[in-house]
């Protein structure tokens, strides 16, 4: 961050468990001293005057100055799941001291959602890295980065492939010189069902007037209504006065969302849809347009947090490992635990196969997956690293 030539550590902080308005969801920023001692910088990140509880933070010369850059992603507003959340575009002065420019100069990262990852790549072959951020219940958004400037592209289908998007990776998948992306997303392997005919939507807004943001998820059905995923009981227990109007589970076996809430009620709530739940590539076309392809079966089984490319089998293209899982949800909709990681071989012509006798099995919730040597080392939710060796 100083251009002393050594690595700093900037460390995102982010959770749901203390108020909005709370100093621990600062960021912090260690200056490395050249011998691996970090210190903490007293600098206000990301914005002074404000706390936000981030995700993500990647790095990039976006105004070719000589210094690296940063880009800071708003996961969620603690108690307001579903809220406005922002980006984040911080200026180097050269010495690591950083300066929210945001308005002016990334106006579009305002409201832009629930970011939970991006990336910095020269999409467009000017010479500068443009900017690609993946989120939940949002699409695939792209802002191109004119002389440090960034703005929306326009007419970017993959802003409507909504999904609950957990990562992304890079990496020339089809050797053709231009760089493609891999998206983990939630899976096929739930309760869950999405697609544009018959989305999820979340309702967020304050339903029973105590000050306090209630999040609904609700499925489309065939009938064209949406309906809650909540039971009757769970829904009582965020909202008491559905027990009134509701009170049995026979009048409200057949409720809609409408029926519960009221369409005045629904009309004042912020809505978000999902429409696709699989993972997938993203392949580069040229002219920063992709084709939307999804990854094998055995990649749908669980969620995808965590991706990692290498030519794993030195055969001159590049092979894909990701892991997942989610172990913290209600009892309801089941734990996801179906992947023991996952390696897909590339085959030429952008066709991967899952390696079933690979060696590669991993339990727990992987949060992520690097190459280090010949080694694939994986990061555990509340457990220990795994390491696995490859031959070179």
């Amino acid at each position: 961050m100083d251009n002393d030539g050594d690595l700093d550590l900037y460390v995102c902080s982010g959770g749901v468990e203390y108020s909005q308005f709370s100093t621990d969801f600062l960021d912090r920023l260690y200056r490395n001293d050249g011998n691996g001692n970090f210190t903490l910088t007293d600098q206000k990140l990301p914005v002074a005057g404000s706390y936000h509880s981030t995700s993500t933070v990647i790095a990039s010369d976006i105004d070719n100055d000589g210094d690296q850059d940063l880009f800071v992603g708003e996961r969620l507003v603690p108690l307001k799941y579903g809220a406005t959340c922002s980006g984040f575009l911080l200026q180097n002065d050269g010495n690591g001291n950083f300066t929210d420019i945001t308005k002016g100069s990334a106006n579009a990262l305002n409201g832009i959602g629930m970011i939970t990852d991006a990336k910095f790549e020269d999409l467009d072959a000017d010479g500068d890295d443009d900017l690609i951020i993946v989120g939940e219940f949002m699409g695939v958004e792209i802002l191109i980065n004119e002389s440090g400037r960034f703005s929306l592209k326009q007419d970017n289908p993959l802003t409507a492939l909504k999904g609950w998007w957990n990562t992304i990776e890079a990496n020339d998948l089809d050797n053709d010189g231009d760089v493609d992306f891999i998206v983990g997303n939630h899976g096929l392997n739930s309760r869950f069902r999405a697609s544009k005919k018959h989305p999820i939507t979340l309702y967020s807004g304050d339903f029973d007037g105590n000050g306090f943001i209630d999040p609904i998820l609700s499925f489309r059905a065939d009938d064209g209504k949406d309906y809650p995923y909540a039971l009757r009981h769970s829904l009582i227990e965020q909202i008491k006065s559905i027990s009134k109007t509701f009170p049995d589970y026979q009048s409200f076996k057949n409720a809609s969302v409408k029926d519960i809430f009221g369409q005045v009620k629904l009309a004042e709530a912020r809505k978000l849809e999902v429409n696709t739940l699989a993972s997938v590539l993203l392949i580069n076309k040229g002219n920063t347009t992709f084709e939307v392809r999804e990854l094998p079966i055995e990649s749908q089984f669980s969620t995808v947090y965590a991706i990692s490319v290498h030519d794993f089998d030195n055969d001159g293209d590049q092979d894909i490992v990701h892991g997942g899982n989610l172990y913290g949800v209600k009892p309801e909709v089941g734990r996801y635990d179906a992947s023991y990681g996952v390696y897909l071989e590339n085959l030429g012509n952008l066709e991967f196969a899952f390696k079933k006798n690979s060696g590669l099995r991993i339990k727990g919730e992987v949060r992520y997956v690097a190459v280090y040597g010949d080694s694939l080392i994986f990061a555990r939710n509340r457990d220990s690293l795994k390491l696995f060796n490859f031959q070179k």
